[in-house]
């Protein structure tokens, strides 16, 4: 697989682009850690900054709100329970995402100017692979020039489904079509992530309900099956 960041040919094909480092997988990735976003939405600014204060402490790469983790189920039930003891969980969004385990880089990045390296000894984000299937996808941007965000969103609504400020979930094949049209109105300090996941079983939220779209009805193999020890942490969130 090519390294360029974008290789779909509706993307710019004459700018002139950095191609992103190639990853790599050190020996600090331990055996059962996997990788987890964090992502959250807080209006008060005391409680947006002890949150952002706690993921500081596992946060490998990622955005202004948006923090890529490499944990252990274990720790990641320990800091959801951190977290939501420092939100309202009527007022504030936190949603924790389990990425998709079967890929080896389930981080894509799309950025014109390279600055930011992420925590070495972690696998780092790649480029957009000239084709993406069928899936479930987190769209995260970090877009800070108020005009072009609000362009980039009107843009983002159209195929996704809203999350949080700046976080879309998206559902199908025809993602590439997206990155291209958000692409063309990027500039240098901006920054797009797209994380696969396996599927809505992974998005967890902790202080909303699920959007009405990720409803899911229980079936009867989810009935008689004895839930997990973080299903029942779920379930316990939600009364």
């Amino acid at each position: 697989m090519s390294n360029e960041i974008i290789l779909h040919p509706d993307i710019a094909p004459t700018a002139e682009l950095t191609p992103l480092s190639p990853p790599e997988i050190l020996p600090t990735v331990r055996v059962g850690e996997y990788p987890y976003l964090f992502a959250y939405d807080i209006i008060n600014d005391n409680r947006r900054n002890h949150v952002f204060k706690t993921l500081q402490r596992w946060r490998v790469d990622g955005q202004y709100s948006v923090h890529e983790t490499w944990l252990r189920p274990p720790q990641v039930r320990d800091l959801s329970v951190e977290l939501l003891n420092l939100i309202d969980r009527k007022q504030d969004s936190l949603i924790v995402g389990r990425l998709a385990q079967h890929q080896c880089h389930p981080i894509y990045q799309v950025s014109i100017n390279q600055n930011k390296v992420p925590l070495m000894g972690k696998p780092r984000p790649i480029g957009v692979p000239r084709q993406l299937g069928y899936g479930w996808y987190l769209f995260c941007y970090d877009v800070r020039e108020a005009h072009r965000l609000q362009r980039i969103q009107r843009t983002t609504a159209q195929y996704t489904l809203y999350l949080q400020r700046s976080v879309y979930l998206y559902q199908g094949k025809g993602l590439l079509e997206l990155v291209s049209r958000v692409y063309e109105l990027m500039e240098a300090d901006d920054d797009l992530r797209i994380y696969s996941l396996s599927g809505a079983q992974d998005l967890w939220f902790l202080s909303h309900d699920r959007p009405v779209l990720l409803q899911k009805q229980p079936s009867e193999a989810d009935i008689t099956t004895k839930p997990t020890g973080w299903q029942r942490f779920l379930n316990w969130i939600r009364r």
